[in-house]
């Protein structure tokens, strides 16, 4: 069984709002997601990685690339020091070269998908990745009801692959992580069943234990 592990994701504009949310989860929490988002590929835009030249943390850093520029944000995020690089297959032109620059700097790939995307589109790279991101909602915005049609695509994906990171993304709080983690997720990003509590540790703790009953 893979270890389940809470993923705060944060959604932000400015650096300064970087550094809070950041330091709210820093002591409970192994690793987090930074959505990116260009206003292209997704209706918003978030910070950008030219606001980010003195981010440096202890913790394991994902960047979430909704992006269609792909090749010049990874470049980016890979000179930043993140560790892991999640790029959608719904944008991205060259999944095989994103795979190789990002695995010749020693970092993790993940590639996501959106809810309408089936598993067979990235089923010719999956030897190749560190982990699976199944978006439950359409990328964009926090908040937004978790689409439980994506959870046949997470049996599916487990059922293919047993020792596979696979981390669900969106309406990520109380009662859908069980639902997640019962077919077969083990990696949950939230934000707003974090972010939306005053005590970051106790929600952090909650959707934990969701997932593990």
């Amino acid at each position: 069984m893979k270890t389940i592990e809470i993923v705060p994701a944060i959604l932000v504009k400015t650096v300064d709002e970087l550094n809070e949310r950041v330091k709210e989860v820093e002591p409970h929490v192994k690793r987090i997601q930074l959505d990116i988002m260009d206003g292209i590929f997704v209706p918003n835009k978030t910070i950008q990685p030219e606001d980010m030249n003195n981010f440096k943390i202890k913790l394991m850093k994902e960047a979430h690339l909704m992006v269609e520029d792909n090749e010049k944000y990874v470049e980016d995020f890979l000179n930043l020091g993140f560790d892991m690089i999640i790029v959608h297959y719904e944008s991205c032109k060259d999944i095989p070269a994103i795979i190789k620059k990002v695995k010749e700097k020693g970092k993790k790939i993940a590639l996501a998908i959106n809810p309408p995307t089936p598993l067979s589109a990235i089923k010719d790279y999956l030897d190749d990745l560190d982990m699976v991101l199944i978006m439950a909602v359409n990328p964009g915005f926090s908040g937004q009801g978790f689409d439980s049609s994506v959870l046949s695509k997470i049996r599916e994906l487990r059922s293919m692959r047993k020792d596979l990171d696979i981390q669900v993304d969106g309406g990520i709080k109380v009662g859908t992580a069980r639902l997640a983690a019962k077919a077969g997720a083990n990696i949950f990003a939230s934000c707003s069943g974090i972010y939306n509590f005053e005590d970051k540790k106790k929600a952090i703790e909650a959707l934990k234990n969701d997932a593990t009953t």
